[in-house]
């Protein structure tokens, strides 16, 4: 009997090891995922840039997923490189805007003398052209503030479970925005993320950092 009852605790044991090594994997941790801004700008933005010389095909911005250790889970927005990078962008092509701007009153660079620029209250033409980068760069600022009001309103948060290779969320369900249902890992402890943000679908790859 005293066997036979050790032979199943021993059983159970096995069972419950193997249960748990399926099950158990620690995710946790802070990741990072980049996914290209032009995925979420209309046809007509992009071709409008791009008239204007920028290109924002390597243009990214970066996401981030929080797991903890007591299985909760936060998926966040982080502008910092993206205001970095599309800042050094807009400076690299600040000619090229000026001029397309300009054409669409049908005029050219040529066309601003210095004396036009007097005419228009500037004291040369080269601070007539400081002027207009000035006024577009503060545009974009505004344009980023935007940006993060409507950015930090995508931030979901929820629990999670690991489940074999795979990661499966829950959202709270008072936050909508992201179609998020489960990760695959991989072997490197990547997590792969295919979801949806405002009708969008994409695939997110996340780092381990």
């Amino acid at each position: 009997m005293k066997k036979k009852l050790a032979f199943m605790l021993a059983t159970l044991s096995a069972v419950a090891t193997i249960f748990t090594g399926c099950g158990g994997k620690n995710v946790a941790g802070n990741y990072v995922a980049a996914v290209k801004l032009e995925d979420f700008m209309e046809d007509d933005d992009l071709d409008s840039m791009a008239d204007m010389g920028i290109d924002m095909g390597d243009i990214t911005v970066d996401v981030t997923l929080e797991l903890t250790d007591d299985k909760k889970f936060t998926l966040a927005f982080d502008t910092t490189n993206f205001k970095e990078n599309f800042s050094a962008l807009l400076d690299d092509s600040m000619d090229s805007i000026i001029d397309a701007s300009l054409e669409q009153f049908g005029m050219s660079r040529d066309d601003i003398t210095d004396e036009v620029a007097q005419y228009s209250g500037y004291d040369s033409a080269d601070a007539m052209f400081d002027a207009m980068k000035s006024e577009i760069k503060s545009e974009m600022e505004d344009a980023y503030d935007d940006m993060d009001d409507e950015i930090e309103s995508a931030t979901v948060s929820g629990t999670y479970t690991v489940v074999k290779d795979d990661v499966v969320f829950v959202t709270n369900d008072d936050e909508e925005g992201w179609g998020l249902d489960k990760g695959t890992i991989g072997d490197d402890g990547s997590i792969t993320v295919n979801t949806e943000y405002e009708d969008t679908d994409f695939t997110l790859v996340f780092e381990l950092q």
